[in-house]
């Protein structure tokens, strides 16, 4: 049995899927029971149909960017919104992006945020519980993101009275 010195030092990781959910994700994750050893793994699991058996879960939090400060590192599906807000916000992220759904814009975004060295990629659901235990080497040394500010209204405006 763990005392409350052991728990204190496991990593807190939270894994987001998203609004349609992310099955095969959060499935692999929460069957990957070795993981609790080392972590303290929250899953999002949005409108997906897996409910998770043997870790903590939640659908939808609107308050979650107020709580970003509770976890350690982040898995991500590949949905700009979520990864971007996160790399906002200093956070150490992995993303996984979802295969399975008809577009795939997610794959791409994925192999972006990895060519830039913003984010730790895991290309394979199958190979999460590895990545995860890889999550503390995967994500030192990565670039900070720089947020672009872009305001197109003034030069649109400009355009069209100058």
């Amino acid at each position: 049995m763990l005392n409350s010195q052991d728990v204190s030092k496991k990593n807190r990781v939270l894994v987001i899927t998203g609004t349609t959910g992310f099955d095969s994700l959060v499935r692999k994750i929460d069957e990957s029971r070795e993981l609790e050893k080392g972590y303290d793994i929250t899953l999002q699991t949005g409108e997906g149909a897996y409910q998770p058996k043997h870790k903590p879960s939640f659908d939808f939090d609107k308050g979650l960017k107020d709580r970003l400060h509770e976890y350690d590192f982040f898995i991500t599906h590949a949905g700009a919104g979520t990864i971007f807000m996160l790399l906002e916000q200093r956070k150490r992220v992995l993303v996984v992006p979802n295969t399975e759904r008809a577009d795939k814009h997610q794959i791409e975004l994925a192999q972006y945020v990895k060519s830039q060295n913003l984010c730790a990629v895991c290309q394979n659901v199958q190979e999460i519980a590895h990545a995860i235990s890889k999550i503390e080497q995967s994500t030192q040394g990565l670039q900070p993101y720089e947020k672009v500010e872009f305001n197109a209204v003034k030069e649109v405006l400009r355009y069209i009275y100058e």
